[in-house]
């Protein structure tokens, strides 16, 4: 059977993003790792593996370093395997990682959150098929495997075999539609249910002023970064006009289409937001949030697009305005129906093993290692005893948040193959959270009710983690022409002309016809109809979601 890759151009950033949001994971470094003796899990003659690893220079001097620490140490003396560790730097990992295939050096096992580079190193034919392995060498990662399906689909590539290794991951929301319920309920206004009732509240948040300090300082809501994809999603659209990763596809009839209608509505209603000036003018430039993030928590916004499990962000709003009420809300209901903000993927794949690796069989003993319940609980909470203390319940309680910051924060990066799932997992899950985490967790749980249901889906296909990889000719085409398209509909935005859209629109589908863009339409419009049986969909996402969650 054929699988098709579900490798995207997923940005690495985006990635760390999330797991930084919602977890602290794993860890790093290495001691010398070419101990004689065997005093890990395996038998017979210890083999010796080199294993990459994310250095972003957070390691205290009194630790180490990210190759040589005590969580290294921990893995040589714990571990079947001697491991040395190649330190690569997070953000310049790409690079790091092209010199030393280049020079021949790379590592046997490889972590990368990257999905577009995964999806280079296997057509350059630099990664080894794992089918054989797992079924002859692996117990631990053949059991999950079994366990979750979705694994396997999304490590298979083209050719129809497996090449990436991955974890589960809580099923969850990652984007929020906040609000300022005080502010309603100041201005005697109802949750906001279709665009044009939004319109109108963040009219009243603007020029009411809602904060009641009589000056005209407060926006109504947000219109760049995370809060413009939301209001792009309101639409059923994945078309942002942040970033170059756009996603305008959609099923109609079964059928993959680029839907230009919704692109239009969506354009259409960040222009009346514009023009009512109910949004900060500068919004253009504000490509990251930043400036959005500040009036937010500066008390001077009523609506923002959260990303994560943002406490700090939240903690902050409250110091400066103590009276703040923030409740998630549904995304409005449009002519295309009603849908979701961004979710977590309930899978990611983040692990390769180099074609070159001279020992394949002490790599799979290390991803084996990797899985097992005894290296999860000691990456992810550190040593029983110094580190934590086990709840009645058997979940982990910080001893001294203070020494956990120094000792074991650095090492999250060591936890790319730990399930980040179960009790001990998650904001919802951690013992004696402060008043701020309190608060979170509410809003949280009153996000999954909003965001999780099927009925009310996210846009597109499915995910973008589970996408295929464009060739590289239709990556340049899908680029170029996407740049172009971006800065017409900022223009379109910011024009005075009410024809603006029109006009736009008309302009995008010659800009992506001339380009060569329906190449994209139908590379897109074929990989569904070949796989939608076996690639991960939206409705498989669900169903593994509603799995993860049962788990203990």
């Amino acid at each position: 059977m054929h699988n098709s890759p579900r490798l995207r151009k997923t940005t690495a950033a985006s990635a760390a993003s999330l797991l930084l949001a919602i977890a602290v994971t794993g860890c790093g470094g290495n001691n010398a790792a070419t101990q004689g003796t065997d005093k890990g899990e395996g038998s017979g003659k210890r083999g010796s593996i080199t294993v990459s690893l994310y250095d972003r220079g957070s390691v205290p001097a009194e630790e180490g370093t990210m190759s040589d620490n005590r969580w290294t140490k921990w893995v040589n003396e714990n571990g079947p395997v001697n491991v040395k560790y190649v330190t690569v730097p997070r953000f310049e990992s790409l690079q790091k990682f092209n010199v030393l295939f280049a020079s021949k050096s790379a590592p046997d096992l490889i972590f990368e959150f990257d999905t577009a580079y995964q999806g280079q190193l296997y057509n350059q034919k630099q990664l080894l098929p794992l089918d054989d392995l797992i079924a002859g060498s692996s117990t631990e990662y053949k059991a999950m495997l079994e366990k979750y399906p979705a694994l396997r689909k999304a490590g298979t590539m083209a050719d129809g075999k497996l090449y990436t290794v991955g974890r589960p991951i809580q099923f969850g929301p990652q984007h929020y539609l906040f609000i300022r319920n005080d502010w309603l309920k100041k201005l005697n206004l109802e949750v906001p249910t279709t665009p044009e009732e939004l319109l109108k509240v963040a009219k009243a948040f603007t020029e009411q002023d809602p904060d009641g300090n009589g000056k005209a300082d407060t926006y109504g809501t947000g219109l760049s970064f995370v809060a413009g994809i939301i209001l792009n999603n309101m639409f059923g659209t994945g078309f942002t006009l942040f970033g170059e990763d756009q996603y305008p596809w959609v099923l109609e009839n079964d059928q993959v289409v680029h839907d230009w209608d919704r692109i239009k509505a969506a354009v259409s209603f960040q222009k009346a937001l514009y023009a009512a000036g109910v949004v900060d003018k500068d919004f253009v430039t504000d490509k990251n949030g930043e400036k959005q993030k500040q009036d937010w928590i500066s008390g001077k916004l009523g609506i923002y697009g959260g990303n994560g499990a943002d406490v700090s962000t939240y903690e902050t709003l409250k110091k400066n305005s103590p009276e703040a009420e923030v409740i998630p809300i549904a995304l409005p209901t449009t002519e295309f129906g009603q849908f979701s903000p961004t979710l977590t993927s309930p899978i990611q794949m983040t692990g390769m093993v180099n074609a070159a690796a001279k020992d394949p069989e002490s790599v799979m003993k290390m991803i084996d290692f990797m899985v097992t319940e005894k290296y999860t609980t000691t990456i992810q909470n550190g040593i029983e005893g110094v580190h934590y203390k086990k709840t009645a319940d058997g979940r982990a309680e910080v001893i001294d948040p203070e020494k956990n910051k120094k000792e074991l924060e650095y090492n999250r990066d060591m936890g790319m193959l730990t399930p980040l799932i179960g009790k001990n997992y998650g904001l919802k899950n951690k013992v004696n959270p402060t008043p701020a985490e309190q608060d979170f967790i509410a809003i949280y749980e009153k996000a999954e009710k909003l965001y999780m249901n099927p009925d009310r889906p996210i846009v597109g296909i499915t995910q973008k983690a589970f996408l295929p990889l464009l060739p590289q000719d239709l990556t340049q085409i899908n680029t170029n022409a996407n740049k172009t398209i971006l800065d017409r509909a900022m223009q379109a935005i910011v024009s005075p002309d009410p024809a603006s859209v029109d006009q736009f629109i008309e302009e995008a589908k010659g800009v992506w016809e001339k380009a060569g863009g329906t190449k994209v339409d139908e590379f897109y419009a074929s990989w569904y109809q070949e796989h939608k049986a076996d690639a991960i969909m939206l409705k498989d996402i669900y169903e593994m979601g509603k799995q993860l969650s049962t788990v203990e």
